[in-house]
């Protein structure tokens, strides 16, 4: 009987014992299927609201606040993130239509991913000048509900922006962008990023407003990598950019542009020599930042380069083309167009610069720019009879040196850029109103029949011979 009763206790037991075990495993599936739906209430609740907007506002370095979360099972949409108006901090923010969805196996885990989130348009504007208050850091910092409570860690897949824009400010440098769809991978070592489309709006004269074709690289703090970047200009050519920034005690960057056939500043290019329309193409090695200014040297060549006068006498070709009436000097193509030139701080030095026309000129020199002043020399050469005759129409003044079967006059530049000047034009200018009037002279010698001092004609002649001698065959 004894024995048959310890049976029934241990039997008794036992149920007991599994009983418990089946209502703990019921409590521990039961809250492993609320936990994500309590999440999930919890996320799309007020204080959650607020500690995203408390969180991104420190993030991004200003105030704002999130619109309404709209959950839908584990997707996620909200009309967007402002910042308020008259907000502290460098940038205000705008952005509008984000899309995203959680990974509900994590939550179990405590890490709340989000494996892609979209946004519809991110707008960013240059702020005030005042920085993110530290009260609104460690408000950020302290909410009710911390996430570092809730979860171990918060994961973000990639995000993909369909419209990002900046607008152009002096607190961009003049710098800003339109219709650029853009795409960032964030990992814990480096943070990538792939730009397409849109415009790049530049405050540089020769950039101007440039279609972006495709830019990508990565940062890992503190250096920003620009793997490469491709723009297409708004009047043709193409250009390439590569290279690294990164902040030290001072800004340090450095890198390399290529460009293909862009336009020339203005059109054309001269110094007041002559006229060259033609575009551009070359290359330029960034080697340091120095007092904030680029330093590097680059070379370029003229594509599809022309030689051309410029109107009347404003330039050395329209004048010796009025002296000469030589009809190659209205206009003619240059076979060879190119330079070296080097950036620094407050210099430009262009050197080793090649221009030729065969068989009618060419020229070779280098110039220096010192903020706006202009300075160089440039040895220009005439072919060897239209030199001879520009030469007797100068009394043997001008091109009188002979090189490499060229007539050759030495030209000291000197002005502004703005307004170029040399000594050669003065000289020709001379020349072509003493020829002026000695063909004057003959004109009116003839007109009296030659009878030399014959009358007040005749001394007319007589005088402007005496002055200027006989007039050119």
């Amino acid at each position: 009987m004894g024995q048959g009763h310890k049976s029934g206790a241990l039997s008794k037991s036992k149920w007991i014992v599994a009983g418990l075990l089946a209502i703990g495993l019921i409590v521990v599936v039961s809250l492993a299927a609320l936990l994500p739906v309590w999440i999930v209430r919890w996320l799309g609740g007020k204080d959650f609201q607020r500690l995203a907007s408390q969180q991104v506002s420190e993030l991004l370095q200003t105030e704002g606040e999130f619109q309404p979360f709209e959950w839908s099972s584990f997707s996620v949409y909200t009309q967007g993130f402002q910042s308020r108006a008259g907000a502290l901090g460098p940038w205000k923010w705008d952005i509008q239509d984000v899309r995203t969805e959680i990974s509900p196996r994590l939550l179990l885990d405590r890490v709340l991913r989000f494996s892609e989130i979209s946004v519809g348009r991110l707008l960013i504007q240059a702020g005030s000048k005042g920085s993110f208050p530290k009260e609104a850091k460690e408000s950020a910092g302290v909410p009710g509900k911390s996430s570092g409570e809730l979860f171990q860690d918060v994961q973000v897949g990639k995000v993909e922006i369909r419209d990002f824009q900046l607008t152009p400010s002096p607190g961009t440098s003049g710098w800003g962008a339109q219709g650029v769809s853009a795409r960032i991978q964030p990992s814990k070592q480096k943070v990538e990023f792939l730009l397409q489309q849109g415009v790049i709006l530049s405050p540089l004269a020769w950039l101007g407003e440039v279609n972006l074709v495709e830019a990508k690289g990565r940062y890992a703090d503190p250096t920003l990598f620009l793997t490469e970047a491709k723009l297409k200009g708004k009047k043709g050519g193409t250009l390439e950019i590569s290279g690294e920034v990164g902040p030290t005690s001072s800004l340090q960057a450095k890198g390399r542009a290529s460009w293909e056939r862009w336009p020339i500043p203005g059109g054309k290019i001269g110094v007041g020599l002559f006229e060259i329309p033609a575009s551009m193409s070359g290359d330029f090695v960034l080697q340091e930042i120095r007092n904030g200014q680029p330093v590097g040297k680059g070379q370029v060549q003229l594509v599809d380069a022309r030689l051309e006068p410029g109107r009347g006498s404003e330039t050395v070709l329209g004048v010796l083309g009025l002296l000469t009436g030589e009809p190659r000097l209205r206009g003619c193509p240059l076979t060879t167009a190119r330079a070296t030139w080097f950036l620094q701080p407050g210099a430009y030095d262009v050197t080793e610069i090649l221009a030729e026309a065969p068989g009618l000129l060419r020229a070779v020199g280098q110039i220096q720019i010192r903020g706006q002043q202009l300075s160089g020399r440039i040895e220009l050469g005439l072919e060897g009879d239209l030199g001879r005759k520009v030469n007797g129409l100068t009394g043997g003044e001008c091109f009188a040196r002979l090189e490499n079967g060229y007539s050759v006059q030495s030209i000291q530049l000197s002005g502004t850029i703005a307004a170029p000047q040399n000594d050669l034009q003065p000289k020709l200018t001379g020349a072509l109103a003493r020829t002026a009037i000695r063909t004057g002279a003959q004109i009116l010698e003839k007109a009296t029949g030659g009878q030399g001092a014959g009358g007040a004609a005749g001394a007319a002649v007589n005088v402007l011979q005496g002055l200027f001698g006989p007039a050119p065959k």
